[in-house]
């Protein structure tokens, strides 16, 4: 039997990853000590990231590194938004942003956090849906695509990265994710979930990690090529993350599409 793409869809949202999520919503903008206070920590690294790939592509000059509108007239998808931690910051700097999450708690309560800011809420556009069902309605129209902290959550990987069809020509994928080593289970799992508490146990599963060759693999298929793959760590003591050679814990992976560059 012909599945339908519907189907095909509802398979890539597991109903267990709903259920972890969901009951997150009303801590989720708890900065301080809430059950996302790791992924509010993780914001300050991101961006410096998302600036680095923006610049080696020429999208920014380095300059504008520290300009309050540095992102004017960009066209960012951040896929797998949550209640928008990322979002929001890269709205303040002018971004047009679209935050995109299937779970409808979570964007409940990113539309809620973000209604009385006016700064920022003109550029913010929230939508309940997946990465498949966007990219049938938008094709070559962002300049960058975020896919930070997605992967481990999907049972299909190749279809997340398969929408990065929405990118235009030259534009660019930012993936951050567990590497698939006894490192990244022991670390992330172990200490993350059990010992240290820093995460809600069963946030993440082992079967669910990926490799960045892997990725790179995908990537490759889609016409992409992988411009640079970084390794971070976070610090629990000083509360911040830092970039490291070693990627057996956790990666930062940019890819260009539609471009032959060498990798970085």
């Amino acid at each position: 039997m012909v599945q339908s793409d519907k189907e095909l869809l509802d398979r890539n949202i597991l109903p267990s990853e709903q259920k972890s999520f969901s009951p997150l919503a009303k801590d989720w903008w708890n900065k301080k000590n809430g059950p996302l206070c790791v992924v509010h920590d993780m914001n300050d690294f991101r961006i410096k990231l998302i600036f680095d790939y923006l610049i080696s592509t020429g999208v920014l000059k380095p300059w504008q590194r520290n300009q309050p509108d540095a992102l004017q007239g960009l066209k960012i998808l951040d896929l797998g938004c949550g209640g928008g931690i990322l979002t929001e910051p890269l709205a303040r700097l002018k971004a047009q942003m679209t935050g995109i999450d299937p779970n409808e708690d979570l964007i409940a309560v990113a539309k809620e956090h973000i209604e009385h800011k006016k700064d920022i809420s003109d550029n913010v556009v929230y939508l309940t849906e997946t990465i498949e069902e966007h990219c049938e309605k938008f094709s070559n129209y962002y300049d960058l695509v975020i896919c930070s902290e997605v992967l481990d959550h999907v049972p299909d990987r190749k279809s997340i990265l398969v929408a990065a069809s929405v990118l235009k020509n030259g534009g660019s994928i930012f993936v951050s994710t567990f590497n698939k080593t006894f490192w990244s289970w022991f670390l992330a799992i172990v200490c993350g979930e059990y010992i240290l508490r820093a995460i809600p146990i069963g946030t993440h599963h082992y079967k669910m990690f990926i490799s960045p060759q892997d990725v790179s693999d995908i990537l490759k298929e889609l016409n992409f090529k992988t411009k640079s793959v970084k390794g971070f760590i976070y610090n629990f003591i000083t509360r911040k993350f830092y970039v490291h050679n070693w990627i057996g814990f956790s990666y930062a992976l940019h890819a260009v599409k539609g471009t032959e560059n060498s990798t970085e």
